[in-house]
């Protein structure tokens, strides 16, 4: 992470607003090509941004191996830029501030470069480049840059609007205070020296975990580092030219969650205004702590519970910055840009509250193309606070300096994305309310709850079938496992003459039968990589498992339906869309690609006979998508998975084929089926099993169509279909407008009908004595005033 600009804008007092519209759907800025080599010694990133009050609105771009551009945020286009080489590479983030000189706009950027043709090896990482630009109406004018050596080395830099100071910090803990010609007017070196994490810069103004003071100062420093299994913080206060250290600590790395390894490597840190400083260790748990300086001492207190993360990428956990960022937004708010595993891998943006633990809004971003091939490497991620509801995310290809060929042109591309925030955020309990499903996909569940007592017989039974499964005996598995399921069920009948046949008790007796934590372990046996060359998994434990509503796909990392498909087990996936509830749209849409290319194989003739094939049993298309349409998904999930797999016109006329003729007579048969649930007051399933609900059918039309209707079009022997399909939905359009005329006068007719039909499925309580009194002498009262149902009354004045 850069050094941070002002946060005061996302205070404490702001003001909390919807869910819905606190993060914006993220828009690209600007990529820049990687370089395959580099001759310094050093890896730094290919592509770093940074953000200066000094100048609002333009964000400074620094390119290794090409130069520094300044982007015009509201425009999305360059206003300047500096070309520096080749063969030059930058230390850090680049600063630019905008000043007027003479009636003419100054652009003045600060470089710190690493290595240059035209910089000694001594001066090497202590070299800043000053370089001045003329920017007249949208012309650029002729850059001036001019070079300083620096008495120690320089990782980040910083420059305030209010002051004319520019503080230099370097990774070893030297802090050095300069004008703006980078004259040094003092140094303070920090304590501790050890492995550099990432250094935080605030107004004084701003920082609430400061002592009050009539005369805060100018700049407000924590500098972060880690030694062993600890990690240091130094506060530094700066006022003028004159710097102090106000307050140090230190806090355990490993969080001591258990389950979880010990792991010594912090690989993301965050520090905001309001003194909540939170980072994530390699083992990927995460922990904030309130700052307070008070009397030369620095206190921290943990706010909330320590958070164990799942679904996240463990690809070189231990490199800071690789494959997560934290920023943090004011109040315990901070925001998580991380890539979730493979195969679904993206890039995942949420929004925490870390004082409730819970997350409060979430967006998904595709890796795209020019840094996908790198997922393996890693990916190196920063976010940045911009303007007031702006955050720059910034990805870059890790390690491409050392795999890529030195001869080959890089096709790998950094990528700086603006993603909207509401500017009103309030770390608020009304906020965290009812956030508490959307955060669990994100947690794994608490290990003491997994963990099963010695004396438990679920303990056993879990050894029993682990023991049968490594030894190439899953029917001894099975056997073990209804017969503890036999053991302890309540049988609601006869024993039934199969010794692994057993009654289904009701859900509350299944939860507390099986347990969330056991059922993980159990699945966890079937799907361990280890004995992936031995024959484990057992289709008769998971379909029972499945039937009794005890299985979701969180239990496997969100990819419950690919690992049955690598069994060949596509009857517990059709099985699966009737009893879990988080199946992802991504796995769903997966699946039906996979689906799509098997049907496009050559079938065997059916006249030769086959003795050695053993193939498992498909379902057709037609069936799966009949699950697909059927189950309850989101359109914006949808349509990124549409577009993800299907991508291919080809692909998409089979679908349509199937939606052509679930369109057809839809809404006629839906009012017919809806007849007969008033005639007899029951629900009656609309249209069967032979097609999709007609209301269901048309809204995953209308998402592929929004996903791909252009491909379609560039496609002709799908223009038949779509008449088709429009033929089909324009009487519908028009009936839908005719009979709305009756809703206003069915509606009171149709919430009745609701009231029966939900009182006969759930039974109606009976009235007791009091209730019975009360009722009647409400009525009794409405009688006496004369109120009715209907009742007009004039008021003249």
């Amino acid at each position: 992470m850069d050094g941070s600009p002002d946060t005061s804008e996302y205070n404490c007092s702001s003001t909390q607003t919807s869910m819905s519209s606190l993060i914006g759907e993220p828009f690209q800025v600007s990529s820049y090509p990687v370089p395959t080599r580099t001759r310094h010694e050093k890896v730094h990133n290919p592509t770093y941004a940074s953000y200066s009050r000094d100048f609002p609105g333009h964000a400074t771009v620094t390119v290794q191996a090409e130069g520094i551009h300044i982007v015009d945020l509201s425009e999305l286009h360059t206003v300047a830029s500096h070309t520096c080489g080749s063969n030059v590479a930058f230390s850090g983030p680049a600063s630019s501030r905008y000043t007027l000189e003479d009636d003419e706009r100054i652009c003045t950027t600060y470089a710190l470069v690493s290595s240059a043709p035209e910089v000694a090896v001594k001066n090497r990482d202590r070299t800043v480049w000053i370089m001045k630009q003329k920017i007249l109406g949208g012309t650029l004018g002729k850059s001036d840059k001019r070079e300083i050596v620096l008495p120690h080395e320089v990782a980040r830099i910083y420059s305030d609007d209010k002051i004319s100071n520019i503080l230099l910090v370097s990774s070893t803990g030297d802090i050095s205070v300069a004008d703006d010609e980078l004259n040094i007017q003092s140094t303070l070196v920090c304590p501790h020296q050890q492995n550099f994490l990432d250094v935080f810069f605030f107004p004084g103004t701003s920082c609430n975990f400061l002592p009050p003071h009539e005369n805060p100062p100018d700049t407000i420093i924590v500098f972060c580092s880690s030694s062993d299994s600890m990690l240091l913080l130094s506060i530094l206060s700066v006022t003028g030219k004159d710097m102090t250290i106000i307050g140090q600590n230190q806090v355990s790395i490993p969080h001591g969650v258990p389950g979880r390894k010990t792991d010594h490597h912090v690989i993301a840190l965050s520090c905001g205004p309001c003194g909540v400083l939170s980072y994530i260790n390699e083992s990927h748990t995460w922990a904030a702590y309130q700052l307070e300086v008070n009397n030369l001492t620095t206190s921290m207190t943990q706010i909330g519970e320590t958070l164990a993360l799942a679904q996240l990428s463990h690809s070189n956990a231990h490199s800071f910055g690789r494959g997560m960022c934290l920023l943090s937004l004011g109040s315990s708010l901070v925001l998580l840009a991380a890539m979730t595993a493979t195969p679904s891998s993206e890039i995942s943006i949420l929004l925490w509250d870390m004082r409730y633990g819970v997350v409060i809004a979430s967006h998904a971003i595709p890796i795209p193309s020019t840094i996908a091939p790198s997922i393996k490497q890693g990916i190196d991620m920063s976010l940045l606070l911009a303007d007031a509801g702006q955050v720059l995310l910034t990805l870059c290809p890790a390690n491409i300096s050392r795999t890529a060929s030195s001869t080959s042109e890089s096709p790998y591309r950094s990528i700086v994305y603006i993603i909207p925030l509401d500017p009103n955020l309030k770390s608020t309990i009304a906020g965290a309310i009812g956030k508490t499903h959307a955060t669990s996909e994100w947690l794994v569940p608490n290990p003491k709850a997994e963990t099963l007592a010695d004396n438990d017989p679920r303990s056993k039974l879990l050894v029993d079938m682990s023991n049968h499964l490594q030894h190439n005996e899953p029917h001894k598995a099975d056997e073990a496992f209804f017969r503890w399921a036999q053991a302890h069920t309540s049988a609601s009948g006869s024993p039934s003459s199969n010794a692994l046949s057993i009654s289904t008790p009701d859900g509350a007796a299944l939860e507390a039968l099986y347990g969330y934590g056991f059922v993980k372990q159990l699945l966890a046996l079937f799907f361990a990589k280890e004995y992936t060359d031995k024959p484990q998994y057992s289709p008769r434990v998971m379909r029972h498992l499945i039937e009794s509503r005890v299985v979701s796909a969180g239990m496997i990392d969100g990819r419950l339906l690919t690992a049955l498909k690598q069994y060949g087990d596509w009857e517990s996936i059709m099985l699966s869309f009737n009893s879990v509830v988080d199946i992802s749209e991504d796995e769903m849409i997966s699946l039906a690609k996979a689906l799509i290319d098997e049907q496009r194989e050559p079938q065997p003739d059916p006249e030769v006979m086959n003795v050695d094939s053993n193939k498992a049993w498909t379902p057709t298309l037609s069936a799966y998508m009949l699950m697909c349409v059927s189950y309850p998904t989101s359109p914006a999930a949808l349509r990124l998975a549409i577009r993800k797999h299907l991508p291919d016109a080809q692909d998409l006329i089979l679908i349509l084929e199937l939606l052509d003729g679930w369109t057809v007579g839809g809404t006629e048969e839906y009012i017919r089926t809806l007849l007969k649930s008033v005639a007899s007051n029951t629900l009656i399933e609309h249209r069967g099993g032979a097609a999709p609900p007609y209301d269901k059918t048309i809204s995953f039309l209308q998402v592929l169509l929004d996903a791909s209707f252009v491909s379609l079009l560039q496609f002709p022997p799908s223009h038949d279909l779509l008449r088709s399909i429009m033929s089909h939905i324009e009487p519908e359009i028009g009936l839908h407008e005719r009979v709305g005329n009756l809703r206003g006068a069915l509606e009171p007719f149709a919430k009745a009908q609701n009231r029966i039909v939900k009182e006969r499925a759930e039974g109606t309580p009976k009235e007791t004595p009091n209730e019975w009194r009360k009722r009647r002498k409400h009525q009794e009262q409405q009688i006496a005033l004369g109120v009715g149902l209907y009742r007009l009354e004039e008021l003249v004045i």
